[in-house]
């Protein structure tokens, strides 16, 4: 297998059917470990896991995690157990196109260290339109500047981990943005681009990063004061940083406190 999904998943069960349906779809399915982190999961999602698992075998790694924890631990826990050297982000209320994984791979084989490329933003499950998103003029810079332009479906190799570390688990909808950053800054190489559009990224207003609790714009704060984003800061989110107890000097990966001051030396 060249690639393993990052795939947490608690009360998914509208999307569950639809989102493992689509998985042989992809061009690169034979080279895909799909780990499936199911938080709580219902008993009509354990059936349909159950004959994706009886059909297709060896591809889906089936975690089952009772109680439910938050979605950075759970992230990290697809991470721990995935068997590839090159990881995706793939969560189960986004589509991806048939070629989407193909493509990546063979970025990250011509020796990228971090692949994106353009997707669709769609307020309905399934639907195939919606805003398309192309930012192929941004650079690495521009992210570590704080523009979260690579997206929902960002793709990298596992080895990067090892200087960038893992998901902050303190976060709840900004996870993907803060790791993104870090992996940027512990990459030499500029970020790959897919010109083609990747996927389908729902946006309901329902999931971590859209469904308006408060947790977005706070933990986006977060991000900065932890970077030196000065320029990008609300200042009125700073106080609620604090208010919420949130660790900005360090991130927490699998329990343990890591500083984050080497990655602004960097």
């Amino acid at each position: 297998m060249r690639i393993s999904t990052i795939t947490p998943c608690f009360k998914m069960e509208r999307y569950l059917k639809l989102f493992l349906e689509e998985l042989p779809k992809q061009s690169a399915f034979e080279d895909l470990e799909v780990v499936l982190d199911h938080n709580e999961p219902s008993v009509q999602e354990l059936v349909w896991v159950k004959e994706f698992q009886t059909k297709y075998p060896n591809r889906l790694k089936h975690l089952i995690t009772n109680p439910v924890i938050p979605i950075g631990t759970s992230m990290n826990k697809c991470i721990k157990e995935s068997a590839s050297d090159y990881l995706c982000i793939w969560n189960v209320d986004d589509l991806r196109t048939p070629r989407s994984l193909e493509y990546q791979i063979n970025q990250l084989d011509q020796g990228y260290d971090i692949s994106c490329g353009a997707f669709v933003i769609t307020n309905k499950f399934g639907e195939k339109y919606g805003k398309h998103i192309d930012v192929s003029s941004n650079t690495k810079k521009d992210l570590e500047a704080g523009a979260m332009y690579v997206g929902p479906f960002f793709a990298f190799k596992k080895s990067l981990l090892t200087k960038s570390e893992h998901f902050d688990e303190q976060l709840k909808s900004g996870a993907d943005y803060d790791l993104a950053i870090r992996l940027s800054l512990s990459s030499n190489n500029e970020i790959g681009y897919v010109q083609d559009i990747l996927g389908y990224y729902l946006d309901e207003g329902k999931g971590a990063s859209t469904n308006g609790n408060g947790n977005q714009p706070i933990e986006r704060t977060l991000i900065e004061m932890r970077y030196g984003l000065d320029h990008k800061i609300e200042q009125q989110y700073v106080p609620l940083v604090k208010q919420r107890n949130y660790d900005v000097e360090n991130i927490m990966c699998y329990g343990e406190k890591i500083s984050v001051e080497r990655f602004r030396s960097q």
